[in-house]
């Protein structure tokens, strides 16, 4: 029997912020959505293939960037992450089981939203 190798993934280009969006509003008041810190992944540049570019295209969403972090299914497109001071809106979610250890992998989008983090 043929076994597909799992390939071996490092994430050595840097540390990624992962915020979940919170509402600090007063009651009744209009909503303000301020970034919480969730949790820091260590992470690795990753390749928008042709095909991911162009049906980004198609839905008319832009991907400045994608990078792997360890797997952790409580991401979520409505989380923001964090690569120094560039803030990204995560686009695409996708787990891997077929790298050891298992991955995620998140399209991102430059944001031009300014946050307050804290």
């Amino acid at each position: 029997m043929n076994y597909k190798k799992n390939v071996f993934e490092t994430f050595n280009d840097g540390v990624a912020e992962i915020y979940h969006l919170k509402d600090m509003s007063e009651p009744g008041f209009k909503p303000v959505l301020r970034p919480d810190l969730f949790k820091k992944f260590h992470f690795k540049y990753k390749t928008i293939g042709i095909k991911r570019n162009y049906e980004a295209a198609q839905a008319h969403v832009r991907l400045d960037e994608m990078i792997s972090v360890p797997c952790d299914r409580n991401i979520s497109t409505n989380d923001l992450c964090r690569i120094g001071k560039v803030v990204y809106q995560i686009k695409q979610i996708q787990h891997k089981s077929d790298t050891r250890p298992a991955t995620t992998l998140l399209s991102l989008m430059r944001t031009e939203v300014s946050y307050e983090f804290t």
